[in-house]
């Protein structure tokens, strides 16, 4: 299907802001701006930083169970995926991301011509999915996410992102060299900011990437 553009903006999302910084530095001349969120600096240090994260918001909370759960598995690496699977549940739970996240189940099944055996592959191609990417993911260098971009890059990240941690993706950002870029925080966001807090998501984006694409 053709945009009939000769430019877009590029927004990538968790595993595919690693893929949007891949295309951006690619083929520059299809893009205004390249837009990260949920963005991924460096897997190698991604999930110790959010186990950190994790344990000082669980304390902070009170919350007791959390602690418990979190010092059960002690930080990554793991040798089997219960550490990341309890590292997950509880960055969910944190960012509010629970609700969300099941409510992608009765979105599809009310699509048009969406049944439950889609919903069951949809479940098996995630898991097929983070089976071939999550290797791939953590043999990457963060070198090859950063250094030169010739296109506008903007990271709207979720102020409280316990899955690809907002302090890295500042890092990520300020690392970097680009002709504009810049950060911004979502407060009350998580790492799905991009969809739960979609409003303010889309105030920033008119705000700051818009004039680029208007003002050629």
């Amino acid at each position: 299907m053709s945009l009939q553009k000769d430019r877009v903006i590029l927004v990538g999302h968790s595993w595919g802001s690693i893929l949007g910084v891949f295309m951006a530095k690619a083929r520059p001349d299809l893009f205004w701006a390249f837009v990260g969120t949920g963005q991924v600096a460096d897997q190698l240090r991604n999930y110790a930083v959010a186990y950190d994260e994790l344990l000082k918001k669980a304390e902070k909370l009170g919350e007791q169970r959390a602690v418990q759960d979190l010092k059960s598995v002690g930080p990554p690496p793991y040798s089997d995926g219960r550490g990341y699977a309890m590292q997950r549940r509880w960055s969910n739970l944190f960012e509010g991301a629970d609700f969300f996240i099941s409510s992608m189940f009765g979105l599809a099944l009310g699509a048009p011509g969406y049944s439950l055996r889609d919903i069951n592959d949809w479940t098996q191609g995630q898991i097929v999915s983070a089976e071939r990417l999550i290797p791939e993911m953590t043999a990457l260098d963060p070198k090859t996410l950063g250094g030169e971009f010739s296109v506008p890059v903007l990271v709207i990240q979720g102020a409280e992102d316990f899955t690809t941690p907002t302090n890295l993706a500042r890092g990520f950002l300020s690392s970097i060299r680009a002709p504009r870029k810049s950060f911004v925080a979502i407060e009350g966001g998580g790492h799905f900011a991009v969809f739960m807090k979609s409003e303010v998501f889309l105030k920033e984006l008119a705000a700051r990437v818009l004039p680029l694409a208007t003002a050629r």
